[in-house]
């Protein structure tokens, strides 16, 4: 089993959901970063709910994968990579927090000052 071999199983698991009308499998699969290190695939998805998903049908998927692969050591696994949520600021509260951990020297100029930044 190589890592084209892997990626190919996937792939054809994939199409066989968007066959099957399950299209929201299919985005997550072929949307996701899967990588392939024996005998485990790796499926690294964006978020807990993909995972949710790909968790409660792990087993049939890693049956129709061995399948597809003529393989029975295959593995896998599966992980939610991990994202930093921007803070958006819509307040200058929360606009001035932003910025000044970007720049320190902001609190200084505050405190140096004596701004509000409420306005």
């Amino acid at each position: 089993m190589t890592e084209e071999s892997a990626l190919n199983g996937v792939k054809q698991f994939a199409e066989l959901k968007m066959q099957s009308g399950n299209r929201q499998l299919y985005a997550t699969l072929t949307s996701s970063k899967i990588s392939f290190r024996f005998p485990t695939i790796l499926i690294e998805l964006n978020n807990e709910v993909q995972r949710e998903m790909l968790t409660t049908i792990k087993q049939d998927m890693l049956d129709e994968i061995r399948t597809i692969l003529k393989n029975k050591q295959a593995q896998l696994e599966i992980k939610v990579l991990e994202t930093v949520d921007s803070l958006k600021a819509y307040k200058p509260m929360d606009k001035f927090k932003l910025m000044s951990e970007k720049n320190p020297m902001l609190l200084e100029l505050k405190k140096r000052f004596d701004l509000d930044i409420e306005y």
